[in-house]
């Protein structure tokens, strides 16, 4: 079952997606807010698995809430403009529905973040690589030797100790097929991998002789992944 929230400031809006939520069999709802201010401090105690996003609120627009509460692992856009999309998919989002939401997008939607949630358990599972196409075919990298992946305007490059692979993805789909056990997103550019990190200053992490910056949003998120003492 997927734990999920909705942050719209507008009464009506979560009232429609939370009667499209209770008919579906996939997704619990377990909050909602109409609040953006409220809501970027209460919604990462809630663990939840998915937020249903409005773009247009006071105080608080969509993209800089998304700045701001990282740690949610999967978000739907729920706007009246269909503008926004370009801008929130730079963000990584899981689907983007355009009011009134259509019942039928609605399900596909949640297809597809189930799909999503179940490549990331099938990988926590025991997955140790993944195959990347490259030239012709297809080549094999093991989770052990990537350093860090950076994100490249509509490609991911990633890094190891002795070659750098592009592919065409979104830091998100590439995420998902990531041992979160391993890796962790650090800044919306990087995602690095934890037992490569040989030095965290402030707001820069060392890897190898790479710097790589940490967005405030995430640090304190990865100062709870690392062994501190």
């Amino acid at each position: 079952m997927i734990k999920a929230a909705i942050l719209d400031d507008d009464p009506l809006s979560r009232k429609i997606l939370e009667n499209l939520i209770n008919k579906n069999d996939k997704v619990e709802l377990i909050a909602q807010f109409g609040d953006p201010i409220e809501a970027s401090s209460e919604i990462p105690k809630l663990n939840c698995d998915l937020l249903f996003l409005d773009m247009e609120m006071p105080g608080m627009n969509g993209i800089e809430f998304i700045a701001a509460v990282p740690e949610i692992p999967q978000i739907i856009v729920v706007s009246s403009k269909k503008e926004y999309a370009a801008d929130t998919y730079n963000y990584d989002v899981s689907d983007y529905l355009v009011k009134p939401v259509d019942p039928n997008r609605f399900e596909q939607a949640i297809n597809k973040v189930t799909d999503i949630s179940s490549a990331v358990q099938a990988k926590d599972d025991g997955e140790t690589h993944l195959f990347i196409k490259k030239n012709k075919g297809y080549t094999r990298i093991n989770f052990d030797d990537i350093l860090y992946l950076e994100a490249l305007a509509d490609y991911v490059q990633i890094n190891t100790a002795n070659e750098r692979y592009t592919v065409l993805s979104t830091m998100k789909s590439i995420t998902s097929r990531l041992p979160s056990t391993k890796f962790l997103r650090v800044h919306r550019s990087f995602i690095v991998s934890l037992d490569k990190i040989d030095r965290l200053d402030d707001n820069m992490i060392m890897i190898a002789d790479k710097s790589i910056p940490v967005s405030r949003s995430y640090r304190e998120n990865l100062l709870q992944h690392l062994n501190l003492l």
